[in-house]
């Protein structure tokens, strides 16, 4: 036993550097500080405002009735992987086997956990920007290098052209590529025919991709598009039922990929979470099957918000990315605001209306994205209070 001075030390001496220079989300912060304002109409959390529907919280109380309140198996209940694999198919066109998916907490396990499946230190994860977050941080911490390619000058769309140039020069580097479509933070989707285009281009160079398609079903003009489509071995889709049902706070979601991957991921996955809940799977199984209408009517009444808040801040003068996707619309700053944060904090101060920073999607940026995941009477009292902000100082 040592009798000597006691060692000065503290927890924080041994967080990797990688972990303190992450950032916490700058969309959470920035929605704290619009929380100070009393009044405050805030298009700031990607949250639908709808309540998750009826059928789903009635399984989620059966399950609980029939005591499903232990451990399921670590992929997730045969019942809720089977209706996921009848939901791809009836939906999106997609084929998967039960066996090809794993039951995760929420989309944003199941993108780390593939993430930390299939890369290792110094290997790439290419990120278009704008995009969440979420991705280039992840990234980090599991010591990747994140390359972010911009997409303002193509419309918002990953470009074949850029991404045969990134992928040629990564040729010799282990790569993944994340896609977002339809596109968080700027409402944009592809078409069919971009979505082949970029398939072609994937095919051409030894790159893994993940699929973040959480907003797939929230599509304005033709359907989403997987590109899990055309590359099916390659291709890992992250989803959840958040935003396709309404369940933010229930964090049920899923992986779906080539069944020998999914075989590797699914240590992952229990090592870090061991398995999804039972309740909420049960919860989200009947959503998968029973809820198509439900997912129909939030559609149409997002498109009618979008054609609203996209219309109203034309009018205004506004510069916005049209939306086809998501429930977000990305708008343009005037010229003579500094920066996006700058123009937030005034618009939060004076208008007292809360968007997000553009900031948060990508560096330097000249946009903000507001989400008209609210009702239609807060989105025309936003328009409201921006216009007479506008009108007073005159920009």
């Amino acid at each position: 036993m040592s009798s000597g001075k006691a060692a000065e030390f503290s927890l924080m001496d041994m967080v990797p550097t990688k972990i303190k220079n992450s950032k916490p989300s700058l969309i959470r912060e920035f929605d704290a500080y619009a929380k100070q304002f009393d009044g405050v109409i805030r298009l700031t959390l990607g949250e639908p405002d709808f309540n998750t529907p009826q059928k789903i919280k009635d399984a989620a109380t059966a399950s609980l009735k029939a005591n499903h309140t232990h451990y399921p198996p670590t992929p997730g209940t045969q019942d809720f992987r089977e209706a996921v694999c009848e939901f791809l198919k009836r939906r999106r066109g997609l084929e998967y086997a039960p066996d090809q998916i794993v039951a995760t907490v929420a989309a944003s396990e199941a993108l780390r956990a593939t993430l930390e499946t299939l890369i290792s230190p110094g290997d790439v994860v290419i990120v278009p920007t704008p995009a969440f977050g979420f991705y280039g941080t992840i990234a980090e911490q599991l010591g990747a290098l994140p390359v972010y390619i911009d997409t303002s000058r193509s419309g918002f769309k990953l470009s074949p052209e850029t991404l045969n140039r990134t992928l040629t020069a990564l040729e010799d580097v282990n790569t993944v590529l994340i896609l977002n479509y339809p596109n968080n933070p700027t409402g944009v989707n592809l078409t069919r025919a971009e979505v082949k285009t970029l398939a072609d281009v994937i095919a051409r160079h030894k790159v893994a991709v993940v699929s973040d398609e959480v907003y797939a079903q929230i599509s304005y003009g033709e359907p989403s598009t997987s590109i899990a489509e055309f590359l099916p071995e390659r291709t890992v889709i992250v989803d959840s039922t958040s935003k396709t049902l309404a369940m933010t706070g229930w964090r049920i979601g899923y992986l779906a990929g080539p069944k020998d991957f999914v075989d590797e991921v699914v240590k992952v996955h229990q090592h870090t979470v061991a398995t999804a809940p039972r309740p909420a799977m049960d919860a989200a199984a009947v959503g998968y099957r029973e809820c198509d209408a439900d997912i129909d009517a939030m559609v149409k009444e997002y498109k009618t918000r979008a054609n609203l808040l996209y219309y109203g801040l034309k009018a205004q003068e506004f510069d916005c990315v049209p939306p086809t996707g998501a429930f977000y619309l990305y708008v343009r700053i005037p010229d003579s605001f500094e920066d996006s944060m700058t123009f937030c904090k005034q618009m939060v101060e004076k208008a007292k209306v809360a968007v997000v920073p553009g900031d948060a999607f990508e560096k330097n940026s000249r946009y903000v994205r507001c989400s008209y995941a609210t009702s239609q009477e807060n989105l025309r009292e936003a328009l409201h209070r921006i216009s007479s902000w506008k009108a007073r100082e005159g920009f």
